[in-house]
C-alpha cells in the first residue's frame, strides 16, 4: 500500500490540493441560513469536467492503463456505475474537491457530512486488497492526518471556519459510488445589536463556542474599538461582510487587541477595520523583558501581543503604527486568510521620523503566522523603515497564494515587499507574487542573517533607488532558497548577495542568469505585467483574471514546462505535460496550459470528423483524422479509438503518438488491396500501437519504413501479409499474434535482424533460436471463432462473448494465455500471472487463467460477483 508518507505524497501534499482562489479577496454578503447539498453517481463526467479541482488523469475503464502514471477510470457495466482508482507502480490515483464546488463565495463557517459507497478487489496476484484514503483541509494548505476508508455505506464529519472544504481521496483497486455531500452553516447566538449595543458587552456576555452576529453598520467608540476577546473561543463575524460592516477607530485606538493567550478558534470574520493610529516609537529590543502594555505602538488594526487569533475575510485600511500598521503580532501565531491589509503605515512619529517596521504587518519576538490568500498592498514605511509589506524579526511565517504588491517609503526602505531579519527568522513563501514594491534594496525581499524559501513565486517589477542592489531578492548573511519561480522586470540586480550569504537557485528563470540546477534566463512572457497579470502566455490557453475565462495567445512562455520534475503537476488543467509551471501559478487550477499530451477519441459508431475528437462525445469518425488531421495528434499524444469494425488505411507520416484499444478491441480492416497501418520516418519511432484486430488486408496489416514503432498485443489474422519491414526499420514486436496470414507473418529484407519479435504466436516457420530465444510459439492461439470475426482466446475459466456481454467457458485454453512479455504490466487482467498474446492482452477482456476471483461486496461477508464485475476491478 502506498502511503502519505512517501517523498511523491509529501511534495504533492500542499501543490495537488489547493485550488487557486482569487488573489484579491472578494468581500462577500453572507447567507448564513446556507444550506448546500450536492451528489455524484458518477453516471456523468462532471467530477472531470468541473467538479474535483483536482484529480489524477481520467482513463477509459477497458483500455490498457496509461504509461507511467496512476489513473481513474468510469465503471459502468450492467447498470453499475461507479468511480474506479487505478494504480501505476504502486502509486495511487486521487481525486480531490472543494466544497461548495459551485461557488467561489465564501459563505461563512460551515459544517456537514459527506457520504460515500466503497467497494474493494481482492486479486489473486496479491496479498491485499484495495485501500482508499483522505485527508481534511479548511484552507487546502493544513491537511488533516490521513485515514482510511472501509468497505460499506461511509460517513465523514467535515467542517470549515473559512467557507470551504477540501478533501482529497487516494488509493487503489477500489470503486467508488454515490457521493454525497450536505453543508450547513451555523446560526449565530448572539446578534448586535440586537442583544447587545456594542460588541464588547456581546463577547463579555458570550460562552465558550457561541457566536456573536454584526449587523451592517459602522461601529466606533467604547465597545466597539480597542475590542478584547476576554480568552473566549467565540467567533466574532459579520453579518453581511466587510463592505457593509466597519469598525471606525480614530487616534489612541485600534480595532482588536488579542493578549490574553486567545487560540485559533478565537475567530474574527468580514469587517472592515480602518482609521486607527497608535502612536509612539517605543519598542522593548528583543533583549528587554516584556511587559504587556496596550499603548505599545505594535498593531494599528489588530494587535496579537503572545495570542493566535483566526483572521478572515477582513480589509485592514488606513491603520498605522510603529510596528505592524495593519497587524502586529508579539510571540503569537496569529492565522491571516482571505484578508485584504492597504494603505497602513509604519513609523514616522519622532520629530526625526522614525524608521517603522512592517508597514501591512510586523511579526517580531518569535512570533509564528500562517497567512493565505491574503493581499497586502500599497502600504507605506516611513524614511529609513523596513519592510513597506511585511517585516518579520527572530519569527517565522509561512506565506500561500499572497499577493505583496506595490508597498513602498516615503524616503528610504530595505525589503520593499518583504524584510527578513534574524538568525531565528524562517519565512517559506510558495505561490506567492511579489511585484511593484519599491525600496533603496530589496525591493521584492530583503534577507537579513535568515532563512526564506521561495518555491513557484513570481517576482517581478520591483524598484530599488541604489545601484548595485537586488530588485528582487536581495541577502545579507543569508540563506535563500528559490525553486521553479521567476525573478524578472527588477531593476538592478534579479538576486543580489554579499559574500556570507548562501542562495540555492533550480528550475527557476531568473533575469541575468543564475547558477543553478536547470535555470534559465528567457523572457517569461507575462500577460500583462504593467497591470499585475502574472499569468503566462500560452498558444493553447492563459486563465484571465479580468474575464474568469480562457484565450490563447500566439506566444508560449517558456515558463510552461520547466519547473521542477519531481515536483506533481497537482490542479494544473490539461494539457500540463506532466511537469509543473514555473512561477506563481504553477501547480494551480490557473495554469497556463502546455502543448500536450492530448487524448483523442474515435467512435465510428457516432463520432464525426467535423467533431474536435477530445471526448467520447465529441469524438471523430475515422482513425486518420485523429492521427493525421489538422486538428489531430501531435507527438506525444494518445488517440483511444473505441469497440467497432474501421475500414481505413491509416498513415503516420513521422508521429510519434500512441494508438490503442479504449475498450474491447477495434476491428481495423484496409479496403481493397491496402495496408491498415504504415509508419515512416524515424519519428514515428516514438509510436505504439497496441489492442487492435488487424485483418482482411488485401497488401499487409502493418508496414514499417525506416521506422520503428512498438507493436503491441495486436492480433493479426486472415491478411495477404502480417508485417512487412524495410530499409531500416526496428519495429519492436511484443506479445502478438500473426496467424493464417496468406503469404506470410513477417516479410523482413535481407538486412533486417529477425530477433524483432518477442513472446508472440508466430504461425510463420522462423528458426528455432529465434522461437526459443525470445520466447516466441508457434502453437495455435485456439480463436473462440475467426470465421466471425471473434478473436477472443478460448479458456476453460472464462471467455468474454462482447456481443452478449458476457462470459463463457471453453473445454480447452489457449496457449497464448499468460505467455506475453513478464516484465510488462499485466495491465487491467482480472486474474493473475503475465499478460496474454494477442489484441486483448492487458485488457478487461483478456481470456483468464484461473478460477474467478472474489470481491468484498460489504462489511461482514464475501461473496462470488460475476464476471463482469470482476473486470472492472483489475488493475
Amino acid at each position: 500500500m502506498k502511503s502519505p508518507g512517501t517523498n511523491w505524497f509529501w511534495i504533492a501534499a500542499v501543490i495537488i490540493a489547493c485550488a487557486v482562489v482569487c488573489l484579491m479577496p472578494r468581500p462577500v454578503e453572507a447567507e448564513w441560513s446556507f444550506d448546500y447539498q450536492y451528489y455524484d453517481n458518477f453516471s456523468t463526467q462532471q467530477a472531470e469536467e468541473q467538479d474535483s479541482y483536482a484529480h489524477s488523469i481520467f482513463w477509459p475503464q477497458g483500455a490498457y492503463p496509461p504509461s507511467g502514471e496512476s489513473y481513474l477510470y468510469y465503471f459502468n457495466t450492467k447498470g453499475l456505475k461507479e468511480l474506479g482508482f487505478g494504480d501505476y507502480n504502486d502509486d495511487p490515483a486521487f481525486l480531490a474537491y472543494c466544497f461548495p464546488v459551485d461557488s467561489d463565495n465564501l459563505m461563512g463557517a460551515i459544517h456537514g457530512e459527506l457520504w460515500i459507497d466503497l467497494r474493494f478487489a481482492y486479486r489473486s496476484d496479491i496479498a491485499s486488497s484495495g485501500y482508499l484514503q483522505y485527508q481534511l483541509s479548511s484552507d487546502g494548505v493544513n491537511w488533516s492526518g490521513p485515514m482510511q476508508l472501509e468497505a460499506g455505506r461511509r460517513s465523514i464529519p467535515i467542517e470549515s471556519i473559512r467557507g470551504k472544504c477540501y478533501i482529497r481521496f487516494w488509493g487503489t483497486n477500489v470503486l467508488i459510488d454515490n457521493l454525497n455531500v450536505h453543508l450547513k452553516s451555523y446560526p449565530a447566538d448572539i446578534k448586535v445589536p440586537q442583544d447587545y449595543s456594542t460588541i464588547q458587552d456581546a463577547i463579555n456576555a458570550s460562552n465558550y463556542g457561541e457566536i456573536i452576529e454584526v449587523a451592517p453598520g459602522t461601529y466606533s467608540g467604547p465597545g466597539n474599538w480597542d475590542i478584547d476577546f476576554k480568552a473566549r473561543a467565540v467567533t466574532v463575524r459579520s453579518e453581511a461582510g466587510p463592505q457593509y460592516t466597519t469598525i471606525e477607530c480614530s487616534e489612541g485606538h485600534r480595532g482588536f487587541h488579542f493578549f490574553r493567550g486567545e487560540g485559533p478558534n478565537s475567530i474574527l470574520r468580514g469587517f472592515t477595520i480602518k482609521g486607527a493610529v497608535i502612536p509612539g516609537s517605543d519598542i522593548p529590543s528583543d533583549s528587554e523583558s516584556w511587559s504587556s502594555n496596550t499603548t505599545h505602538p505594535i498593531g494599528g488594526g489588530i494587535y496579537c501581543e503572545f495570542s493566535s487569533p483566526t483572521i478572515i475575510d477582513c480589509v485592514i485600511k488606513d491603520c498605522s503604527t510603529e510596528l505592524g500598521g495593519g497587524v502586529g503580532s508579539v510571540g503569537g501565531s496569529p492565522v491571516i486568510i482571505d484578508c485584504l491589509i492597504e494603505q497602513c503605515r509604519a513609523g514616522g512619529w519622532d520629530s526625526v521620523g522614525s524608521g517603522g517596521y512592517g508597514a501591512g504587518i510586523g511579526l517580531i519576538r518569535g512570533s509564528n503566522a500562517t497567512i493565505i490568500n491574503t493581499k497586502v498592498t500599497q502600504n507605506v514605511g516611513y524614511k529609513n523603515s523596513r519592510g513597506a509589506g511585511i517585516y518579520s524579526r527572530q519569527s517565522s511565517a509561512s506565506l500561500t497564494n499572497c499577493d505583496i504588491s506595490n508597498n513602498y517609503a516615503q524616503n528610504n526602505v530595505k525589503g520593499g515587499g518583504i524584510y527578513a531579519e534574524g538568525s531565528s527568522t524562517n519565512l517559506e513563501l510558495e505561490r506567492c507574487t511579489i511585484s511593484h514594491n519599491t525600496a533603496e534594496a530589496g525591493g521584492g525581499v530583503f534577507v537579513d542573517s535568515s532563512d526564506v524559501s521561495l518555491t513557484n513565486c513570481t517576482i517581478a517589477n520591483n524598484n530599488v533607488s541604489t545601484a548595485s542592489a537586488g530588485g528582487g531578492v536581495q541577502s545579507q548573511n543569508g540563506d535563500v532558497d528559490v525553486s521553479n519561480s521567476i525573478i524578472w522586470h527588477n531593476d538592478e540586480s534579479a538576486i543580489m548577495r554579499d559574500s556570507a550569504s548562501s542562495v540555492s537557485v533550480r528550475y527557476s528563470n531568473i533575469e541575468g542568469g543564475f547558477s543553478g540546477w536547470d535555470n534559465i534566463n528567457e523572457d517569461p512572457l507575462f500577460a500583462s505585467a504593467s497591470s499585475g497579470d502574472y499569468h503566462l502566455k500560452s498558444v493553447l490557453g492563459r486563465y484571465n483574471p479580468a474575464r474568469d475565462d480562457w484565450e490563447t495567445d500566439y506566444y508560449q512562455s517558456p515558463c510552461i514546462d520547466t519547473g521542477d520534475p519531481q515536483d506533481p503537476v497537482g490542479s494544473e488543467p490539461f494539457p500540463n505535460n506532466k511537469r509543473i509551471n514555473m512561477g506563481a501559478y504553477g501547480g494551480t487550477s490557473q495554469a497556463s496550459k502546455s502543448t500536450g499530451p492530448l487524448i483523442f477519441h474515435v467512435d465510428g459508431s457516432s463520432g464525426s470528423d467535423s467533431n474536435s475528437g477530445l471526448s467520447r462525445d465529441d469524438a471523430f469518425r475515422t482513425i486518420q483524422k485523429a492521427v493525421n488531421g489538422q486538428d489531430g495528434a501531435i507527438n506525444g499524444d494518445i488517440v483511444m479509438v473505441w469497440p467497432g469494425l474501421y475500414r481505413e488505411e491509416v498513415t503516420f507520416e513521422s508521429k510519434g503518438i500512441t494508438l490503442q484499444s479504449a475498450g474491447d478491441a477495434a476491428v481495423i480492416e484496409a479496403p481493397g488491396s491496402g495496408i491498415a497501418f504504415s509508419f515512416y520516418g524515424a519519428e514515428s519511432s516514438n509510436s505504439i500501437l497496441r489492442n487492435f484486430v488487424i485483418t482482411n488486408c488485401g497488401e499487409a496489416a502493418v508496414l514499417c519504413y525506416n521506422a520503428s514503432p512498438e507493436l503491441l498485443n495486436l492480433t493479426i489474422a486472415n491478411n495477404q501479409f502480417g508485417i512487412t519491414v524495410y530499409e531500416d526499420a526496428k519495429p519492436m514486436i511484443k506479445n502478438c499474434i500473426l496467424w493464417d496470414n496468406t503469404l506470410g507473418d513477417l516479410s523482413i529484407d535481407r538486412y533486417q535482424p529477425i530477433d524483432i519479435i518477442r513472446y508472440s504466436c508466430i504461425q510463420q516457420e522462423l528458426d528455432s533460436f529465434t522461437m526459443s530465444s525470445n520466447s516466441n510459439i508457434g502453437d495455435d492461439p485456439l480463436f473462440a471463432d475467426p470465421g466471425s470475426g471473434d478473436y477472443h482466446l478460448q479458456s476453460r475459466y472464462g471467455r468474454y462473448i462482447s456481443d452478449m456481454d458476457n462470459w463463457v467457458t471453453d473445454s480447452q485454453s489457449s496457449p497464448c494465455i499468460n505467455t506475453g512479455d513478464p516484465s510488462m504490466h499485466r495491465g487491467r487482467e482480472s486474474d493473475g500471472g503475465r499478460i496474454n498474446m494477442g489484441a486483448y492482452g492487458g485488457t478487461p477482456y483478456a481470456s483468464l487463467s484461473s478460477s474467478p476471483i472474489w470481491a468484498e461486496v460489504n462489511d461482514s461477508e464475501q461473496q462470488a460477483v460475476s464476471l463482469s464485475t470482476v473486470e472492472a476491478l483489475g488493475q
